[in-house]
C-alpha cells in the first residue's frame, strides 16, 4: 500500500513543506462487481491547494475499503 508521506513528497519540490490537510474517499460499483475505491489527498502549496493522488483499488467489500484506508492513511496515535 502507498504511504501518504512518500506520495506527498514525490508530488511537490523536495524544498517545500508539506501537509495533507484534506483526504477524500471515493467508493463506486465495479464494473463486473466488487467496489472501486479512490484515495486522494489536498495539499496547501504556496500556489493553493492541489490535489495528489494516494491510490485506486478494486476491493470486494467495504470491509476490505476500510482496511485499504487504514493501511493508506497513516494517522498519529
Amino acid at each position: 500500500m502507498p504511504d501518504f508521506e512518500a506520495a506527498t513528497q514525490a508530488a511537490v519540490p523536495s524544498t517545500a513543506a508539506v501537509a495533507i490537510e484534506f483526504f477524500s474517499i471515493q467508493l463506486g460499483a465495479a464494473a463486473g462487481g466488487g467496489l472501486f475505491l479512490g484515495i486522494g489527498g489536498t495539499i496547501c502549496e504556496d500556489e493553493g491547494l492541489s490535489q495528489i493522488d494516494l491510490g485506486n483499488h478494486h476491493v470486494t467489500s467495504l470491509d476490505d475499503a476500510f482496511a485499504v484506508i487504514r493501511d493508506t492513511i497513516k494517522f498519529p496515535q
